[in-house]
């Protein structure tokens, strides 16, 4: 394997001049009146730059990928570069045959599981009948620490898996860029049985604050790609993505959102669902707290190990389920079903909603009041969903019937909120 660090710098300099003019009086000159102007008002300062969080949201994800000019510029053999979409495919099916060394399953790991949103463009490769992953996309994580974690796992399957076993022999040449200003990269191409006429397929990773951008093609035989060139590129355009995001919020700072808090005593139709919980019951409480806060309310445990507990209103007219991680903390809680097979019996007029969006509306009422989500499908499970996502790492998740795939006007059948910063990252070992 042959690794290759570089990296590229650029300098802005300025230049200010001053100049001034005074006028003498005559000795015989009668003194001055008094000037009854006031004094010039003292200059706005500038706001002090943004120093918070990386953390790209909704379609500032579009600013981290590449122009089509770029993606052409390093795959001279792709047409018909898409422009950024709002829609994630997901296959999600698991299984397959076992790694050696393990940590070279992360280069065939879905990379976009457990991310809160994505933008993504495409393009086609001639020849290309079998391989349909040419893309990038760039995917919202949890914090700036789930990406630091993915990443470190990517480049140790870059310093790891010169060749590794997956089913036969494989090959991973990789080249990684020195980390620049907080973004770390690294391209190369795979070769699966190189032996054989195995397929090969080249990918290229950034990671910067809480986003990583993922580049996969199909490598066409007479114009293989220039593994360097795509590190720099991938990180020069996620450092001009952050300069973007650091200028945008040092204009305009985030603020926290005020999120309405519930009585629990008022009907739970009243209650909004919003990054922070749902009514009164707030994310990040235990199960004790919900208990405590809703002491009428039917509990109903886990049907298995970690599964979630439920808990249903006194007039049996509303219900949501509440799950915890392991250390007590619940991090997720939904009202309604996930997918057609549940049967959660919610009806939105007595159910708690999120702004304007209720159970039984189309997903367009949670796009009118969310716009800025992505558009999720599940191959493997057929689950369709529209996710929005935060800074802070708060998701909130609209499930859709299936029957009416990505339209506008499938039915929204269950809403999560959830606090995804507690979740602990994906990983191949």
């Amino acid at each position: 394997m042959r690794v290759l660090n570089q990296g590229r710098g650029r300098v802005v300099l300025g230049v200010v001049g001053v100049g001034a003019l005074l006028a003498g009086l005559t000795a015989c000159a009668p003194s001055p009146e008094p000037s009854s102007s006031s004094s010039p008002a003292p200059e706005a300062s500038a706001p002090e730059p943004y120093s918070g969080p990386v953390a790209f949201v909704g379609d500032e994800l579009s600013w981290l990928l590449p122009s089509a000019d770029d993606i052409t510029a390093l795959i001279p053999s792709a047409s018909e570069v898409s422009t950024p979409s709002d829609a994630l495919e997901q296959t999600s099916d698991g299984g397959g045959p076992e790694f050696a060394p393990a940590i070279c399953g992360v280069l065939f790991m879905e990379q976009s599981l457990d991310s809160l949103g994505a933008r993504t463009s495409s393009w086609s490769m001639p020849s290309d009948t079998e391989y349909s992953f040419n893309s990038i996309i760039a995917m919202q994580f949890a914090d700036e620490a789930h990406v630091a974690a993915r990443m470190d796992q990517i480049e140790r399957a870059a310093a790891e898996c010169g060749e590794f076993d997956y089913d036969g022999l494989n090959t991973f040449e990789a080249i990684v860029a020195d980390e620049q200003d907080g973004v770390r990269a690294l391209a190369g191409t795979m070769n699966a049985d190189p032996a054989s006429e195995g397929w090969r397929v080249f990918h290229g990773f950034a990671a910067v604050g809480n986003t990583l951008v993922h580049l996969r093609t199909s490598l066409p035989d007479a114009a293989p790609i220039d593994a360097a060139a795509a590190a720099e590129l991938l990180q020069a355009t996620a450092i001009d993505a952050k300069s973007d995001l650091i200028e945008s919020l040092t204009e305009t700072p985030p603020t926290g959102a005020t999120e309405p808090v519930g009585d629990a005593s008022t009907p739970w139709a009243e209650w909004s669902i919003t990054g922070q919980g749902v009514g009164p019951i707030r994310l990040g409480e235990t199960y004790d707290d919900i208990v405590a806060t809703l002491p009428d309310a039917a509990v109903t445990p886990p049907a298995y190990d970690g599964g979630p507990w439920v808990f249903a209103s006194p007039d049996g007219a509303s219900s949501f389920s509440a799950t915890a991680v392991d250390s007590g903390s619940v991090a997720e809680i939904t009202v309604g079903a996930v997918s057609d097979e549940e049967d959660s019996g919610a009806d939105g007029a007595t159910s708690p909603h999120a702004l304007d969006a209720r159970i039984g509306d189309p997903v367009s009422s949670a796009v009118a009041a969310f716009p800025t989500g992505t558009r999720v499908h599940v191959v493997s499970s057929g689950q369709w969903a529209y996710f929005v996502a935060d800074r802070e790492g708060r998701l909130l998740i609209f499930h859709t019937t299936r029957e009416d795939t990505d339209s506008t006007e499938a039915r929204i059948i269950g809403i999560t909120t959830a606090d995804t910063t507690l979740r602990r990252d994906l990983t191949v070992e």
